[in-house]
């Protein structure tokens, strides 16, 4: 069988203006529209893309700050101190019941075939309860359940295998990834995609850093090559690029006799020029290149890596400098079993409408945030609990409100005007 790691469903409940529980789910509906778009697993199909659509301050953002929070909880765990705070809770906070509860934070997956639920409630001093299950049948099996901070239960036939990790796990630390640091089987193919088939990435992401430029030049050809036909797809004349290291010395502090090397990267881009019928190759330093450019460039890379590995990479505003005919593009990239084999997933938000199409995205391929504006909590819902007809212009019913979600902008009100 071919792998499968991918994600069904991502829920959170009160965190930031996602006041009540809000549910973003992978996994396919009934329409039999756009079939080819959807990756099969056991339990039916999932969704290689999916998109969030809405007005400013609506709370798209929020959804993905409470995924990163999630991921950084897990990743971040064992390296916390025992008397530091758990990091990224922000409950709701214009009540004062909600903002003393906690966060909470579920994640349904598949790896290899075989179905996972985790998740975790918080608040900025403790875990308050996690669990872990393993679907090796249509119902649940427990791995483990933690509730009260401290209160452990298990199988009687993981319960050997299990409970040792107890005491190693401090309140503000999670159980599965201190069990899977002392390398408990049970937890360490959970762990395991958490740390290496999702992330998120919002505009800060999309900065050429030393990391970045270390990838680059360690990509050798392939990445060269697939990073060029990307920006060629996007039309953008850059012809290949070039990347120069130096190296420099770092000193041991402490009174160490030897220092260490650092590598330091710079990248130049080629772009060929036609003056006068005469043809040059020109270079140009990296920052001289457009902001749409930039973020092309530095998304070959992640976009590689997630096609060729299978991963999901969730983007916070996609289209930031992007032309809504590449980011067509990206999404038909990961729609086509064709071009995404490995069963890849795109999750992102955008304010670009030109996208909302039923040619190119199933009904529940769409998501919508709206916030109410007398509370500022923010609910999520699917296109497909509208039924529209597989015939129906979504773009044009979207700016005309019939699906909610679109900024009510009254000009008659500007200061201006008055």
């Amino acid at each position: 069988n071919e792998v499968i790691d991918m994600l069904i469903q991502f829920a959170v409940e009160n965190y930031m203006s996602l006041r009540d529980e809000t549910v973003l789910s992978m996994d396919a509906g009934a329409g039999s529209e756009l079939r080819e778009n959807l990756q099969e697993y056991q339990d039916g199909y999932l969704l290689p893309t999916a998109a969030i659509y809405g007005a400013n301050a609506a709370g798209k953002s929020n959804i993905f700050k409470a995924m990163t929070a999630a991921l950084r909880i897990i990743r971040e765990s064992n390296d916390r101190q025992i008397d530091r705070p758990v990091p990224f809770i922000h409950p709701y906070a214009f009540d004062e019941e909600h903002r003393h509860l906690p966060s909470k934070f579920d994640f349904t997956f598949v790896i290899n075939h075989v179905k996972y639920q985790y998740g975790f409630s918080a608040d900025s001093s403790k875990i308050c309860d996690e669990y872990l299950y393993k679907y090796s049948s249509k119902l649940p099996s427990l791995i483990f359940e933690r509730t009260n901070t401290n209160d452990y239960k298990y199988t009687k036939s993981n319960e050997s295998k299990l409970k040792q990790y107890e005491e190693k796990t401090a309140p503000n630390k999670l159980f599965l990834a201190t069990a899977t640091n002392w390398n408990c089987e049970l937890t360490k193919e959970a762990y395991l995609w958490f740390a290496k088939k999702l992330d998120v990435y919002n505009n800060e992401s999309f900065t050429m850093s030393q990391n970045m430029l270390a990838v680059f030049a360690n990509g050798g050809e392939p990445l060269r090559s697939f990073v060029t036909a990307l920006l060629k797809t996007a039309d953008v004349n850059i012809s290949g690029y070039k990347i120069d290291s130096s190296y420099y010395d770092i000193e041991e502090t402490g009174g160490a006799e030897v220092g260490y090397r650092m590598t330091s990267y710079t990248l130049r881009t080629n772009h060929i020029v036609t003056n006068d019928d005469t043809t040059c190759e020109y270079t140009l330093p990296f920052d001289a290149e457009s902001e749409g450019t930039k973020r092309i460039f530095i998304f070959g890379p992640i976009i590689k890596d997630a096609l060729e590995n299978g991963r999901t990479i969730v983007v916070d505003e996609i289209d930031n400098s992007l032309h809504p005919l590449f980011l067509e593009y990206l999404i038909q990239l990961f729609n086509s079993r064709e071009t995404n084999p490995n069963k890849a997933q795109l999750i992102f938000n955008t304010h670009s409408v030109e996208t909302l199409s039923l040619d190119l995205l199933r009904r529940d391929q769409i998501y919508f945030v709206e916030k109410n504006h007398e509370n500022g909590v923010t609910e999520l819902y699917s296109l497909d609990e509208f039924s529209p007809r597989k015939t129906e212009n979504v773009r044009k019913g979207y700016l005309q409100g019939r699906y909610g979600a679109i900024p009510n902008i009254g000009l008659e009100d500007l200061a201006w005007q008055r």
